[in-house]
């Protein structure tokens, strides 16, 4: 049987309203008859009907976001900051999975949208998130995270990528490396450009030539990428003694080719990924890389994002770049003798 309001009201002896009133909290009815109804209820297993309640308030408790792929690491870590701000906070937290499509981005966030979502954290799937903006069309509150993130974008939580290349670059050139290639993937967000940018800057402020081998557009991305371009890098005739991946996925695909060539890694070859991925720590890849605090950047965005609901903060820009830090471990040792010494100017 479907138990509703009105089918409580007729086992309590009480009127609809009343009903209401007792499961919603009001105060104007009595106490007595206020336990008795929400006795009753839990006899009969009522469950509230969310969507109505939310379209009588024409709010609800209801938080959207939406990732373009769940099994990637770094979006799996942010979940977690994300879910867990959203409870401490009474919100319930909607995880939708995009697959990295621009339709079902809007469908999900019409889906969300028509159940009153307070609002949506976005990892956008593409540097235009301009569909979605027309969507919402400022009804409800957005906050943008994730490798996607640029300008274009009013409230966002970012990593300050040019300072993550200058770390990497700083500890490779500390322990005397001279010839450091960067390997970058996926070059059309700000995210990857950035990080090119960073690393180029701090390898001119040390006197290095930049050599960074960049994907063309439609290329490989992640260990499939990092494996060929190694490959290529290792068949050059110019073997670097240390390289900077992109991202840890690339750097994952380094040490995939240069187990196939022979290459030991650290001893032949120095390797740095980007953004400490949970299989970075494992014994037998022990990465040396850049950590973004994923974590917080999920919490963060979900402070960002009671902001932007906040009637007093409306309409203001809510945009916060959080700093990365170096994480040392096994792959990096000093360049063995004389290796590297002609890539200085």
């Amino acid at each position: 049987m479907n138990v509703t309001i009105k089918t409580i009201a007729q086992a309590a002896g009480v009127s609809p309203a009343a009903v209401s009133k007792a499961l919603n909290g009001y105060t104007d009815i009595g106490e007595e008859t206020r336990a008795r109804i929400v006795r009753i209820s839990a006899e009969m297993g009522y469950t509230p009907n969310a969507l109505a309640r939310n379209l009588v308030k024409k709010t609800s408790d209801i938080l959207g976001l939406l990732i373009p792929d769940i099994s990637t690491p770094i979006y799996a870590e942010i979940f977690k900051g994300i879910d867990a701000e959203a409870k401490r906070r009474g919100f319930n937290l909607f995880l939708c999975d995009t697959n990295r499509r621009t339709e079902f981005e809007v469908s999900y966030v019409r889906t969300l949208m028509e159940n009153r979502a307070r609002g949506i954290i976005v990892a956008p799937v593409d540097n235009d998130a301009s569909h979605i903006l027309a969507l919402t069309k400022a009804q409800v509150p957005l906050v943008f995270i994730g490798g996607k993130v640029n300008d274009s974008m009013d409230n966002y939580v970012a990593n300050d990528n040019k300072l993550g290349s200058a770390l990497a670059v700083g500890h490779i050139a500390s322990l005397g490396h001279r010839d450091i290639l960067m390997l970058c993937d996926n070059y059309r967000t700000k995210t990857k450009k950035d990080r090119v940018e960073g690393y180029r800057e701090a390898m001119e402020a040390r006197g290095l030539e930049p050599r960074a081998s960049i994907a063309p557009e439609g290329a490989a991305e992640g260990i499939d990428y990092g494996c060929q371009a190694a490959l290529e890098a290792f068949g050059s005739g110019r073997m670097p003694t240390a390289i900077y991946a992109s991202s840890d996925m690339v750097a994952l695909g380094v040490m995939r080719a240069a187990a196939m060539r022979g290459i030991a890694i650290p001893g032949d070859l120095s390797l740095v990924g980007y953004d400490d991925i949970m299989f970075a720590s494992l014994p037998t890849v022990d990465l040396t890389t850049v950590a973004q605090p994923k974590f917080e950047m999920g919490a963060l965005a979900v402070e960002l994002l009671c902001e932007a609901m906040s009637e007093e903060l409306a309409g203001i820009k809510h945009r916060r770049v959080v700093k990365p830090s170096l994480v040392v471990r096994g792959s990096c040792v000093a360049p063995r003798s004389g290796a590297g010494e002609g890539a200085s100017r």
